[in-house]
């Protein structure tokens, strides 16, 4: 049952993040960014880019959400990510998509 869950959510962590790439504009060549973070981590990126799409996920499943994330991005070939790897933050509590090219001004 828990694994059913976890691919629930980490299909619909691809949809809110789908709906902010077309919400937003992001074109073919800008990518995104997968990071698993700590929520000053989490407010930093937020406070120097835009969009964010962000999910708080337990500690205890955040390896085997993140695995599943990844696997389903390889079936979104609208969503670009260059790397299919999430950059890891020791206490991390967090899984966070930001586009590096989209800073705040």
């Amino acid at each position: 049952m828990q694994n059913e869950n976890i691919a629930l959510q980490a299909k619909v962590f691809l949809f809110h993040l789908n709906n902010s790439n077309d919400e937003n504009g992001i074109r073919r060549d800008e990518e995104w960014k997968l990071r698993q973070v700590t929520e000053t981590a989490k407010e930093e990126i937020e406070r120097n880019y835009y969009p964010t799409v962000f999910t708080k996920v337990d500690r205890k499943i955040m390896e085997e959400f993140s695995n599943n994330v990844l696997m389903n991005l390889k079936l979104q070939p609208k969503i670009k990510v260059t790397d299919l790897f999430i950059d890891t933050q020791i206490g991390a509590e967090y899984l966070i998509a930001f586009s590096p090219s989209r800073l705040r001004r």
